[in-house]
């Protein structure tokens, strides 16, 4: 059974809104790019000192800076740069992309006279927990997204339509900190006794 409850209108919402405050936000994509770039870099270094030591007659070898230079210089046309051109490009424009693209949010916020904000993964686990708390629940997983909550019950008898409807306002009740209500749908089975 399947119960899903609307979020109350803006009428019925008395909540005040959380103060002013940046809100939490992913990572950027960018800062992986970097990460990768900054690899390069660090090697890109390591061969340097490495021709620097073999300059300096501290180590034997060839100089694989030259030799680059020198394999790239004896470059002629081939088919396989053309594919390799548009990678380069194509990982070019990613790089630029992931730099303009905005952070995403990721937290839900609470209605309190300062800036507080609670995780989807966070907010899942108090409604599993509340969903424990009703009579008649053996067991209760939830998922939570910004604006949406799932939890299924595992519960004595999942044709009663009061177990859900119970489950559902215990959970109403817990999110009543939230500044915006997210939907809040419950999904009843049969459960087994508990072990």
């Amino acid at each position: 059974m399947t119960t899903a409850s609307p979020p109350p209108g803006t009428a019925d919402q008395a909540k005040t809104m959380p103060a002013a405050g940046r809100a939490p936000v992913a990572t950027p994509a960018v800062g992986y790019v970097g990460a990768v770039l900054a690899v390069l870099l660090i090697a890109a270094g390591v061969v340097a000192l490495r021709d620097t030591a073999v300059a300096l007659g501290w180590l034997g070898g060839p100089l694989w800076i030259d030799t680059a230079i020198d394999w790239i210089d004896g470059l002629r046309f081939q088919t396989w740069m053309i594919p390799a051109g548009i990678a380069a490009v194509l990982a070019g424009l990613g790089m630029l992309l992931s730099a303009l693209t905005p952070r995403r949010t990721r937290v839900i916020a609470v209605a309190a006279r300062s800036a507080v904000w609670i995780d989807p993964t966070d907010l899942a686990r108090v409604a599993s927990h509340a969903a424990l708390t009703v009579p008649g629940v053996l067991d209760a997983r939830s998922t939570a997204t910004r604006r949406k909550i799932v939890v299924t019950a595992d519960v004595i008898d999942p044709k009663d339509p009061s177990i859900p409807a119970a489950v559902d306002d215990a959970v109403r009740n817990v999110t009543e900190i939230l500044a915006s209500a997210p939907k809040i749908t419950v999904r009843a089975r049969t459960g087994e006794a508990l072990r």
